[in-house]
């Protein structure tokens, strides 16, 4: 099961909590806030919101491709970086918008923004260490092994554990495929 990244998406999940920040977030909680509401999304509707790999990493369970123009590493797609980078920018380990640039939002829904909310406050209500925290609280979490710095979660692994029938993940499956092969042709 694999969704199409969506870069207008990611920005704009982003730039709206950092924005519900007051213009600053540290990249730890960003990235599980991320994760929370792409996760929720997922199970609730059978969508992502930003349609991001999901991985898991030693700090926990991550969305990839945003996490990747974070850092701006060269995984990142050059043009998805260079919009990226028109809009957040990172200072040490806290991410900002840019100043002056106003990123569309207007791509995210009303649930979407909401589950970004209860995302949100679900990260920033946790006492003691995020990455800690993300271990317990998302059973899907392996610790990566060997070499590798990271691992792919299938969602359907996340649709099994939160006990989704053999037919509504089929019917997920079609349905994401559905959407990534319109999207395909979009363009």
């Amino acid at each position: 099961m694999k969704f199409r990244f969506d870069i207008d998406k990611s920005i704009a999940s982003t730039a709206y909590l950092i924005r519900k920040q007051r213009g600053a977030l540290n990249v730890l909680p960003l990235v599980k806030a991320l994760y929370h509401a792409n996760r929720a999304s997922l199970v609730r509707y059978g969508r992502s919101i930003t349609g991001d790999r999901l991985i898991s990493m030693k700090s926990g369970p991550n969305v990839s491709e945003t996490y990747d123009l974070i850092n701006g590493t060269p995984h990142a797609k050059p043009e998805h970086l260079v919009k990226w980078q028109k809009y957040i920018a990172r200072k040490h380990n806290t991410m900002q918008l840019i100043p002056d640039a106003n990123p569309n939002i207007d791509c995210l829904s009303g649930r979407e923004m909401r589950l970004l909310d209860d995302a949100l406050a679900v990260v920033c209500a946790v006492k003691g260490r995020i990455d800690e925290w993300s271990h317990r609280y998302f059973p899907e979490w392996e610790k990566p092994t060997g070499l590798s710095q990271s691992t792919t979660i299938d969602p359907k692994r996340i649709l099994e554990i939160e006990q989704k029938t053999p037919e509504e993940i089929e019917d997920i499956e079609g349905e994401i495929e559905s959407v990534n092969w319109l999207r395909s042709i979009a363009g």
